[in-house]
Parts: structure tokens; sequence; C-alpha cells
């Protein structure tokens, strides 16, 4: 293990940057849960954007890191005026197997909502698919309060609901993929990293 003396950032084999507090509790349950192998960023909870996620990843390549993984919510791409340099974010990495961009649209509450049901339903924000969500997971927040309780990863987690949520998603990135889709057409590519900390699991052992 290696430190930036700058930023004190910690190197890892295999690290996933989640760009807010819902996806860096999510991660942090998900790993306890699944037992799965990787280390995550930011470390002290903070929001990343793209500029610096940008940096952390470089950081990480040019250590012992072998996997980086960041989870992006496309709706504050977007909203923020940023889709160009996500897209060149994207295109920089595009032949780099050691580098994973998992964005979800319009958030990462449209893949906690594919546990729960398929569906193409168009959302304009995360406000529209949180609201939805709502219906499957009673008291639902992005407020600290809630995210830090384990047990609403533990549900998403049961019943084989994390395999559904899989399925689903697959299957709507194949729709979204084969046919020309509204701006708005929902999609995650969550689940490629779930079959990467899976993998990494089973290296370990």
């Amino acid at each position: 293990m290696r430190r930036n003396q700058g930023n004190r950032l910690l190197h890892s084999n295999f690290v996933v940057l989640g760009d807010g507090l819902t996806e860096q509790f999510y991660l942090k349950h998900l790993k306890r849960l699944k037992n799965y192998k990787y280390s995550i960023r930011p470390s002290l909870f903070t929001s990343i954007t793209i500029e610096t996620a940008e940096s952390i990843i470089d950081e990480l390549l040019s250590g012992d890191c072998n996997q980086v993984v960041y989870f992006t919510d496309y709706d504050t791409i977007v909203s923020q005026g940023k889709k160009s340099k996500f897209d060149a974010l994207v295109e920089k990495y595009s032949n780099r197997d050691e580098v994973l961009i998992c964005e979800t649209m319009p958030s990462i509450e449209f893949w906690f909502l594919l546990h729960f049901k398929k569906t193409t339903r168009e959302f304009c924000d995360a406000t529209q698919a949180t609201n939805e969500l709502i219906k499957f997971i009673r008291g639902y927040s992005k407020n600290k309060g809630f995210l830090e309780n384990e047990k609403w990863v533990t549900d998403l987690c049961d019943n084989g609901k994390l395999e559904k949520a899989i399925q689903n998603s697959v299957s709507i990135l194949k729709q979204k993929d084969s046919h020309e889709q509204g701006k708005h057409f929902p999609y995650s590519k969550i689940h490629l990293a779930i079959n990467k900390f899976e993998e990494q699991k089973r290296k370990e052992t």
C-alpha cells in the first residue's frame, strides 16, 4: 500500500468511487453484506465531481490499483452542463479495462427501483425516481440518518432482489442500445459493477 502525502489518498487493488452520500453508504453496506473486496472513495463521505473523479482515477492508476469503478448520476451531469466532460471522461478510459464507469439515468434510485420492478418509464430527475422508489422502500430518504442504517440495503439484497435488479438492468440496457430512445430513457450500468465485485470476491477466496 502506498500513500500520497499531498492528499493522503490510500491506494488499493480495487477501488470504487461514489460521487455522493447515497452511493457511498450503499457501497459501504453492500460490501459488508456481500463480503465484497473493494475500498470506497472518498473515504470521508464527501461529494466528488467529474473533474475530481478523473484526477483520483489517474492517481490510482499510477499506483498499484488494478481496478477502478466510478458510480455517478447522469441527471446531475446533464443538469450541471457537464455532458461533454462526461463523454470525454468515458472516451479517455474507453480502452482501459481497469476502469469501469457506471452511470445511472436519472440517478442511483433507479437502480434501487429495479430491485422491485422492471420499468422504462422516463424519469426527468432523481426526485421523480425517488418518489417512485418510496412506494417500495418505506421512508426512503437521501438523508444521512436513513442511509447509515444498513437495513435498507439488507432489504435490497434479500429474497433474490439483487439478482432481479441485475436481470432488469441488463434487459433495459439492451433495449436502450438497440433502439433510439428519448433523452430521459432510464438505465443503469451498476450491474456491470456487481459482476466485477463478484469476480473480485472469487479471486480473494
